[in-house]
């Protein structure tokens, strides 16, 4: 008699296949890059305005004043400067190890850009938050409210959402700036590179233009009438100056050097 035979099991032999991953490598590793600093960042930037929005009105009150403004607006809408700020720094510092890791220069742009969008809805939440938070604030104090911020009025649905696209593309314009002015400094040097900074900004100025927010956009504060119009003439414009800035840090990044 012969001894029964086990088939083998072919399904626990069998390989696991998975599907590979669509994205660049190095898009990935920029992506990651941008998204930690500007997460560190952004947690000490907001923790400070939330303390600042509270003892500003404080302050104010305990010497006689009287708070009828909204801090963050008065201030130029400072949240864009920290992806300004984070794109020249790591752009100027971590850009040859990137490279030399295997990634490339576009990747490290479409990287930066990722990390800018999911920033960007992050600040353009926190942003909207800060306004109706101290709105409420004021009115449970029953103390004037007076603010003319944003692209288009808070007080529907299709406001705020509009509000939130047009600052995360406020952020995303802002990084890519950056990372086009540090690669100016490494293509055309300290002098050359010192000159390209100012029209390399245009595209902050465009998209603070189309939003109607922060330093440029103070000749038309207040925002748009319409929620149509906010979203026609300050996303969509925000949108292709967003493009603008993508091509523009696309063309000086190409060929910059790696070593200062």
């Amino acid at each position: 008699m012969t001894a029964p035979t086990v088939a083998p099991d072919t399904a626990q032999r069998r390989p696991i296949r998975r599907r590979p991953s669509r994205v660049d490598p190095g898009v990935r590793a920029a992506r990651r890059r941008f998204l930690r600093v500007l997460t560190i960042v952004g947690l000490w930037f907001w923790a400070f305005w939330v303390l600042l929005v509270v003892g500003v009105l404080l302050v104010v009150e305990q010497w006689g004043g009287e708070a009828v403004g909204f801090t963050y607006d008065v201030s130029g809408s400072p949240a864009r400067w920290i992806p300004f700020v984070v794109g020249i720094v790591v752009t100027a510092g971590a850009l040859p190890v990137h490279v030399g890791a295997g990634g490339t220069r576009r990747a490290w742009v479409d990287g930066a850009t990722r990390a800018a969008v999911v920033v960007g809805l992050a600040f353009g939440v926190l942003t909207v938050v800060l306004v109706l938070v101290e709105q409420q604030i004021y009115a449970e104090g029953d103390r004037p409210w007076q603010v003319d911020t944003g692209t288009v009025a808070l007080d529907t649905a299709g406001g705020i959402a509009v509000a939130v696209a047009a600052e995360s593309l406020v952020m995303v314009t802002y990084l890519l700036v950056a990372v086009a002015i540090a690669s100016g400094f490494r293509r055309f040097g300290p002098w050359r590179g010192t000159l390209l900074v100012a029209p390399l900004l245009l595209p902050c100025a465009l998209v603070d233009i189309a939003t109607r927010t922060g330093i440029a956009g103070i000749p038309w504060r207040g925002g748009y009438d319409d929620v149509a119009l906010g979203a026609l003439f300050g996303v969509g414009g925000a949108l292709v100056v967003a493009a603008l800035a993508y091509a523009v840090a696309h063309l000086v990044l190409r060929s910059a050097p790696l070593r200062p």
